[in-house]
């Protein structure tokens, strides 16, 4: 699976992505209720209970609260599968926490929107990330990305190590993050404003064991390692469903997209590697 590195072009494809008339979507989360993600319909929250202990979640003013930082080996998240064990024949099977949820398809474009803020964030190495995020289309490729205090980058597959990256403040205040995939590419942005591009990935040659890489159309959000932790606060998830349509870039904004960060930052709102916790 070729992957590339990021171009303006690609950054700013995301700043010009239109939804096409029946672009659809769906609330996964609504981070204004007094509920958190797994009691609501769309995603279940889990925690590797063999290698660590449960970090727990709480709702909290905007969203809801989960802190992974505290003993080595915990991790936990959301997740949009329940996990399943079938005795015959002896299997690890992953359905739908709902079986409404669509089928991601990268040739129409899909969106995952999340309100995130990052208090703190530790890593054991320059490869893990306490946050992660990932999402996988109908055909298993897709993008996962590695949240610190002070950078987002990209996971290469199927080694999972450091890709592309964009130096961000992820705890100053909480940041709208959309994350578009169309076609090959995948573009995110902060506010609006892009910050981060490439070519999606192919995580299925890894292989661990369980493998939720190998799960179509899924979406994770939390702490995928025991090597990493951080305490965070997510607000309302969304998910749209394409047609996208992507114009050319207008060629102003080559020479202004730089700026449109300083002007389109959001006051505060306040408030297991899935297979892999295990090994870190």
């Amino acid at each position: 699976m070729p992957t590339k590195p990021p171009t303006i072009g690609l950054l700013l494809l995301a700043m010009l992505l239109v939804r096409g008339a029946h672009a659809a979507e769906i609330l996964l989360y609504d981070g204004g209720s007094a509920d958190r993600p797994q009691d609501q319909p769309w995603l279940t929250y889990f925690y590797d209970f063999l290698t660590g202990a449960d970090p727990g979640t709480a709702t909290v003013p905007g969203g809801v609260a989960m802190d992974s930082t505290g003993e080595p080996g915990d991790s936990a998240g959301f997740f949009n599968h329940d996990v399943g064990i079938s005795l015959f024949p002896p299997a690890i099977t992953w359905p739908l926490k709902n079986p409404a949820f669509p089928a991601l398809d990268p040739a129409a474009g899909f969106r995952l929107g999340f309100e995130l803020l990052i208090r703190d964030e530790d890593h054991g190495s320059n490869d893990r990330a306490g946050f992660s995020v990932i999402l996988l289309g109908d055909d298993r490729r897709g993008i996962e990305l590695g949240f610190w205090e002070n950078a987002i980058w990209a996971q290469d597959g199927p080694a999972f190590t450091r890709a592309e990256s964009a130096a961000f403040d992820t705890t100053s205040a909480g940041v709208l993050y959309e994350l578009t995939i169309l076609g090959l590419d995948y573009v995110l942005t902060a506010d609006g404003t892009a910050i981060l591009a490439g070519g999606v990935r192919d995580y299925t040659p890894a292989a661990p064991f369980p493998d939720p890489y190998d799960v179509p159309n899924m979406l994770f959000l939390g702490d995928d390692t025991g090597s990493a932790g951080a305490d965070v606060t997510l607000g309302r998830i969304t998910l749209a469903t394409g047609p996208f349509a992507a114009p050319a870039p207008a060629p102003w904004l080559l020479l202004t997209g730089g700026l449109l960060w300083l002007a389109r930052r959001r006051t505060a709102w306040s408030g297991c590697r899935l297979a892999r916790c295990s090994s870190g």
